[in-house]
């Protein structure tokens, strides 16, 4: 149910809407901590296994830079490292949400181009001139004044859009090369999870419907593909136990890196989208979480943010943000603990010093993880509704969501499938962006409808 709260005095704790949505209730708030230890690491090891980001896009910019599989594999645990140092930085000095920090993929759309044309050394020195901006803009307090252009209508809408774009990944890995084990898998887990939290929610006091999602990869993705014979041992067994982390593995400012400013302005667009982005979890996240969404939430969770990208470009890692995908375990599970995500945190660090036990992730089918991705995503995308469901029923904010929904989710696929590459080609890398992503496109137009329907056209007078 909607409501009117009066702002803080702060400016810090100001709501960041004058018109709030319902809030959720979960079972573990953001200052609580499970009952056990245990529950809590089962809890935090959870959010790591659908993490699937740091194993494939850190290989796309892997593969632009023209690196071998040795050299791949190293900058997969660098980034797995740099994920847990950023996930601490968040909940702790940053917006202190339970918000798990990764590779970016709006970023990683701009990274990788930059990579492939201008070289490694201009994407290090752009990634860094772009955390450093990422930081000014949050110690700056700046966002709140920007608030009026995100209200719940715009955040619900982007929000939506990237639970739609993540679930075309996540029907992708699901569905494979469109074997019947692929299916299998995929249909196993999610009847497992289903099982779990429906049939048995109170089973050993709830742990094994809150660790539902936990409970069905590893029984489904390594238990039974391990005695089907579809888990890539090898591969586990090719990893070494530690690895220690390395400071500028890559060079770094005045010592290999280089500042182009056409690489810069073009990851620059990427860190504007992953901000816009991130702007659109932080609310997702109070509100699955039973959070009001606050100035102090946007400002510190930004900082915090750029803060974990030049963090992770000193270990060698790509550019950290808000992970949409841990918004929806906290959704399906409603365990919204800070201290959860920061044990994930740790457990992210450990993949990254030993290798052999991140392999595990990697080594299990694809389709497994697929399966709990696409329930992740629909939960997603039912945050994404409950905001839309805070905004008044009228019609331009009806026109604004019809339109960018259709338009952020057709557009791009036309581009890419339609047009066909050689006709991006031909596009500048800041519209190819634009065309090409959902969330950015979703982004744009959003704010752009909301300001001429609501701002301009519907002005009294």
């Amino acid at each position: 149910m909607a409501n009117n709260p009066k702002n803080l005095a702060s400016p810090d704790k100001e709501n960041v809407w004058d018109v709030l949505p319902g809030l959720e209730k979960p079972i573990y708030s953001i200052d609580e901590r499970p009952a056990t230890r245990w529950e809590s690491w089962l809890y935090g090891w959870q959010h790591t296994l659908v993490d699937i980001s740091p194993f494939v896009l850190p290989l796309a910019v892997a593969a632009a830079m023209g690196m071998g599989r040795t050299a791949q594999a190293e900058l997969i645990n660098f980034c797995l490292f740099a994920m847990g140092i950023a996930t601490l930085l968040q909940t702790t000095i940053g917006n202190r949400l339970p918000i798990i920090q990764g590779p970016s993929a709006t970023l990683t759309a701009t990274l990788a181009p930059v990579a492939a044309q201008m070289g490694a050394a201009a994407m290090w020195g752009g990634i860094l001139v772009g955390g450093l901006a990422e930081m000014l803009i949050g110690a700056s307090r700046m966002l709140k004044f920007l608030r009026r252009f995100f209200p719940p209508l715009v955040s619900g809408v982007v929000i939506i859009c990237i639970g739609l774009a993540l679930g075309q990944v996540a029907v992708r890995l699901l569905v494979g090369d469109g074997s019947a084990v692929n299916f299998g898998f995929g249909g196993g887990v999610i009847a497992l999870i289903f099982l779990l939290q429906i049939r048995f929610p109170h089973l050993l006091n709830g742990v094994m419907g809150r660790g539902a999602i936990f409970i069905a990869i590893w029984v489904v993705g390594i238990g039974i593909a391990g005695v089907l014979g579809e888990v890539n041992w090898e591969l586990v067994a090719q990893k070494p136990w530690f690895g220690w982390p390395q400071f500028f593995p890559y060079g770094g400012p005045g010592f290999g890196w280089e500042f182009v400013l056409p690489a810069i302005l073009a990851i620059m667009a990427g860190y504007l989208g992953s901000m816009v982005e991130s702007l659109g979890d932080y609310a997702a996240t109070c509100a699955v979480a039973g959070e009001t969404y606050r100035a102090q939430h946007m400002n510190r969770g930004i900082f915090a943010e750029g803060l974990g990208c030049v963090v992770a470009a000193v270990f060698g890692g790509l550019p950290c943000t808000s992970y949409t995908q841990n918004i929806g375990i906290i959704a399906t599970t409603r365990v919204a603990s800070r201290f959860v995500v920061q044990i994930a945190a740790v457990i992210l660090m450990l993949y990254g010093l030993c290798p052999k036990f991140g392999a595990l992730l990697v080594a299990m089918p694809r389709s497994v993880l697929g399966g709990v991705f696409v329930l992740v995503c629909g939960m997603i995308v039912l945050s994404g509704i409950r905001l839309l469901a805070a905004a008044p029923a009228d019609n331009p904010n009806a026109f604004l969501i019809g339109t960018t929904l259709i338009c952020a989710n057709g557009i791009p696929l036309y581009v890419q499938f339609g047009l066909g590459k050689a006709w991006l080609e031909t596009v500048p890398l800041t519209l190819r962006l634009l065309l090409t992503n959902q969330v950015v496109l979703g982004v744009v137009l959003a704010v752009g409808l909301n300001v001429l329907l609501n701002m301009v056209l519907a002005r009294d007078g």
